[in-house]
Parts: structure tokens; C-alpha cells; sequence
């Protein structure tokens, strides 16, 4: 994770976090499976993480299923 930003509008305080591929497996090792009683915004987290885990094996397979 090299690139975070600060949202800087009236009224929103948010982060934007940019991750890397290659650290998502790594993030997702640490964290899931993540116990019942953790916070909602976890559980959210690591949905997110799996999405986006999901969606960058399947981009790589069908990259290579085309050569």
C-alpha cells in the first residue's frame, strides 16, 4: 500500500486506500476468516478483499486462456 489519500471535502473525513494486487492474498491471510463478533466495518473490509481477489484470478485465467 504506497498510495493513500485524505478526503479533504466539507463535512467527510474518509481515507482512500490504493492496493496493490500482489498484497491482497497477503492482507486476506492475515485477516480472514475473521470471527462473528468482529466489527462490521471488518466483515466489510474483508468482502471487499475477497471481491477484488476474485475478480483479478479470474482476469489472469482468462488472459491465459486467450494465448
Amino acid at each position: 500500500m504506497e498510495r493513500i489519500y485524505t478526503n479533504r471535502r466539507q463535512g467527510e473525513r474518509r481515507i482512500h486506500v490504493e492496493i496493490d494486487e500482489n498484497e491482497i492474498a497477503d492482507l486476506l491471510d492475515e485477516l480472514a476468516p475473521i470471527k462473528p463478533e468482529a466489527f462490521q466495518a471488518m466483515q466489510q473490509l474483508v468482502q471487499i478483499l475477497q471481491t477484488a481477489h476474485a475478480t483479478f484470478v479470474n482476469a489472469h485465467e482468462a488472459e491465459a486462456s486467450r494465448t
